[in-house]
């Protein structure tokens, strides 16, 4: 312990006497661990985090779904009811749904994000209100007959300035006062790991706002409200497990309970299946974790590689720092110092220092985290995602920084305590011969191979997102507005809100510069999918067949004209089959090719059905393919169903003749007239969607290619040093070179010769590896996983940095004096 503390002592003396050294391995060091840091801790609020909530690993999720699909879904109110009843393995079981409504506080309003919750809520996870309670029996005594709340701790400082009397005071949502029961803990989010909820309210208020997220019928299905429905899934559902429960039990006996509903309630739950899956074993919903989860790992891996160009430049400043000192470490050999006990010692100041890294990169992660936080996406909300780092990102960091003190300092060190002690011990320059290929060198090469993956990971991004920018999308994106008015949120119901909406089809239309108006459930390349599961007449044979999984939407008999989209055959939906509720369906082409190949017309008059042995829908017309739900997806197969005349919730469709973004805010105020107070759930242009489903590409692009500046960036100092370092070893060879008559250029361009072919190597090492790269990232680009523009584009990058890197010590090897040369040892 005493050699430790001795060669501890020793390393801090020796690195405070090289402080030029220190701070450019320190800045080095601490820039790469903390880019790791502030990405892990993104990764970590997301994927990695536990709830907030007591002994998480003692609950399981209770997802529903039908027998023909392995989808995680939603469970109806008495389904939820009757697991409580008949578990025997559970000593709770939660209800929860976000929802989005509209929040009035003293005039201002927002739309927010909560969560509607069963009585047990709170108590069941162990959350203790910061002030006031938590819910209930007596408030759940039947369907909207308490409006009460328990709001965020952010919500609470916001919006009432952190008042400790905020306990009884009320606000308005959607219209309806609710009192303030209680304020959550800080740390408390509710059960989504990426969204802050910032109130709960009781399950039995689910028809005062709406539900988000997996909603679903399952066969027929009576009751007035989604509270007696047993056929409409909208509640997640989990579970606390008794005391020496394993899944595996419980896992058992809801196969057994399943069973029972089945039998029981054959019209709504004959088709029914649950699943049980460890809730730590769950990030948001397994179905997203499958794409979620490598995503996160995938930025993880890529900004890894900034801290692997980081460790090699680390390394190589190691190596020259360990050449000169080259004299003492042969003297201390000499002497008789073990050749274990010098590595050591070198070995303890490369782990000083990371250690001293790790500690300047935790504000610098914490600050980038900050920034990254403050990024809103694209959404109608704020999602309130949290960043706040934990012990996992603390020990992360240090771990990073004492791995990466093992990785650049071992070899130096190792390499250091092996001198040529005879050249070494008379010192001079000629003590080091250079060798044609050195471990510098190598280092070098790694460098440039990793920054170029990085910089074509970029490229890549880059340019999908200008050639996305200009995909035709089917129709014109630039002219059509569109606003998602949520009528429910301001208290119509499906009659008054089908008489609002047309009204607001008039007043629209005469709006100067309005060309086309129309209504419908979604709009292309809205984030809101709306999917339903088909059977084709004589593709499935029974219910317990897999139906097909397509897209579509509810809409008007304008639709198709305000969309400017093209009628194939057929015709479009027309004012009667919106009277009269006829089964019929306009298609999309793909469709048609898909199912019933050939001519388009061959698709007119064909069959299917919304779920197994319910009324066909027969298809009335085709239309041109278009861009639905990205703007890179290929033809894509989409249902037109004729929008229902008593129906709260659309979305307008208004084609304009000027550009629509401009357009916008008359159209609010056009509406508002009818309204004051109406709510929007969401309004931009239809070129703005395009742009928010491309947000995910266009973080991507910012991030890796930042990524790719700082290690280009890193790898082009390394790059300087080792030219440097030559010019500084070679300072004798050039002033003979000078004495016999050779010119500065011809110096210039050795040394040029020398660095660049460094560059070619790792060029040619990182074209390979980035090619590989590019082929993880195919799926979410709009250019070919090896496009060449992208690739010339990052090598040109790289050629420039490679030959500004050169500048210094190319000129000061043409400056060298030739007397002053020779003369020196």
């Amino acid at each position: 312990m005493e050699t430790l503390l001795q060669d501890i002592r020793y390393a801090v003396r020796g690195l405070l006497k090289s402080p030029a050294f220190t701070i450019v391995a320190l800045a080095t060091l601490a820039l790469g661990v903390g880019v790791n840091s502030a990405i892990y801790s993104v990764v970590n609020a997301v994927l990695f985090r536990p709830l907030p909530v007591a002994a998480p690993e003692q609950l399981v999720d209770i997802y529903g779904h039908a027998a023909t699909s392995r989808s995680h879904d939603t469970h109806s109110y008495p389904n939820y009811l009757a697991f409580r009843e008949r578990t025997a393995t559970l000593s709770e079981v939660i209800g929860y749904s976000n929802f989005f409504a509209h929040l009035s506080i003293a005039k201002t309003s927002e739309l927010v994000v909560g969560e509607l919750v069963t009585e047990n809520y709170f108590s069941a996870f162990g959350i203790r209100p910061r002030l006031g309670r938590a819910f209930t029996a007596d408030e759940y005594s039947g369907p909207g007959a308490n409006a009460v709340a328990v709001i965020s701790d952010r919500l609470w400082q916001t919006r009432f300035g952190g008042a400790p009397d905020v306990v009884g005071r009320t606000f308005r949502l959607n219209g309806i006062v609710y009192t303030i029961v209680g304020v959550a803990p800080s740390e408390f989010g509710g059960m989504v790991r990426a969204v802050t909820a910032q109130m709960w309210i009781p399950a039995t208020m689910v028809e005062q706002v709406e539900p988000f997220g997996n909603q679903r019928t399952t066969g027929k299905s009576v009751g007035a409200t989604r509270f007696e429905r047993r056929g409409q899934g909208w509640l997640w559902v989990k579970g606390r497990m008794k005391p020496g429960v394993t899944v595996a039990q419980v896992r058992e006996e809801f196969d057994r309970i399943s069973r029972q509903l089945a039998s029981e309630f054959p019209e709504t739950n004959a088709n029914e299946r649950l699943t049980v899956v460890a809730t730590n074993d769950v990030r948001l919903n397994p179905d997203l974790d499958e794409t979620l989860t490598p995503a996160g790992l995938f930025l993880v891996a890529a900004v890894s590689l900034v801290l692997l160009v980081a460790c090699a430049n680390l390394a190589n400043l190691f190596l020259a720092r360990a050449t000169s000192r080259r004299r003492e470490i042969a003297v201390r050999l000499a002497i008789g110092a073990p050749r274990a006990r010098l590595v050591r010692q070198l070995l303890t100041e490369s782990m000083v220092l990371a250690l001293a890294g790790g500690a300047v990169a935790l504000p610098i992660a914490a600050w980038l985290a900050g920034l990254m936080a403050g990024v809103r996406p694209p959404l109608p909300i704020d999602i309130g995602l949290r960043l706040a780092p934990d012990w996992r990102v603390l020990a992360f960091t240090f771990v990073v920084a004492i791995g990466t003190g093992l990785v650049f300092g071992l070899v130096p060190a190792v390499r250091a305590s092996r001198p040529n002690l005879v050249p070494a011990l008379k010192g001079g320059a000629n003590g080091h011969r250079r060798r044609r290929f050195e471990l510098r060198d190598a280092l070098v090469v790694f460098q440039m191979a990793v920054s170029l993956v990085l910089i074509v990971g970029g490229a890549l991004l880059v340019r999908s997102l200008a050639i996305a920018a200009h995909v035709w999308l089917g129709f014109d994106g630039d002219r059509i507005a569109q606003l998602a008015v949520p009528l429910e949120m301001n208290g119509y119901d499906r009659e008054r809100g089908g008489i609002f909406l047309e009204r607001g089809v008039q007043r629209l239309a005469t709006v100067p510069g309005v060309e086309d108006v129309a209504i419908a459930t979604r709009v292309p390349l809205s984030l809101n999918n709306n999917g339903f599961g088909v059977f084709i007449d004589g593709r499935q044979a029974s219910a317990s067949d897999r139906p097909f999984a397509i897209d579509g939407a509810y809409v008007d008999e304008r639709y198709v004209r305000t969309m400017g989209l093209r009628l194939v055959a057929g015709r479009d939906i027309q004012p009667a089959d919106r009277d009269e509720e006829r089964k019929v369906a306009v298609i999309s082409n793909a469709m048609a090719q898909r199912y019933w190949p050939g001519d388009a017309a061959n698709a007119i008059g064909r069959e299917f059905r919304l779920r197994w042995g319910g009324d066909p829908y027969r298809v009335v017309g085709v239309v041109a393919d278009y861009k639905v739900d990205t703007p890179g997806e290929n033809a894509k197969s989409y249902i037109h169903l004729p929008l229902a005349r008593k129906v709260n919730f659309g979305v307008y469709i208004v084609r304009t003749s000027l550009p629509a973004s401009r357009m916008v805010p008359t159209l609010q105020r056009e509406l508002r007239v009818l309204d004051p107070e109406l709510v929007f759930l969401d309004t931009g242009t239809l070129r703005g969607l395009a742009d928010v489903r491309l947000f995910p590409v266009r973080a991507g692009a910012w991030l890796i290619g930042a990524f790719g500046v700082l290690a280009l960036v890193v790898a082009a100092v390394g790059l300087y040093g080792v030219i440097a370092y030559s010019v500084s070893r070679r300072v004798r060879e050039i002033g003979i070179r000078k004495a016999l008559g050779a010119r500065p250029t011809q110096l210039v361009v050795m040394l040029l010769r020398e660095g660049m072919l460094l560059a070619g190597v790792g060029a040619v090492i990182g074209a390979g590896l980035a090619a590989l790269a590019a082929r993880a990232l195919s799926s979410v680009l709009y250019v070919g996983a090896f496009d060449i523009a992208s690739f010339a584009i990052a090598l040109g990058v790289l050629s420039v940095v490679a030959l500004a890197a050169h500048a210094i010590p190319a000129r000061r090897a043409a400056r060298v004096d030739a007397m002053i040369a020779l003369r020196s040892e």
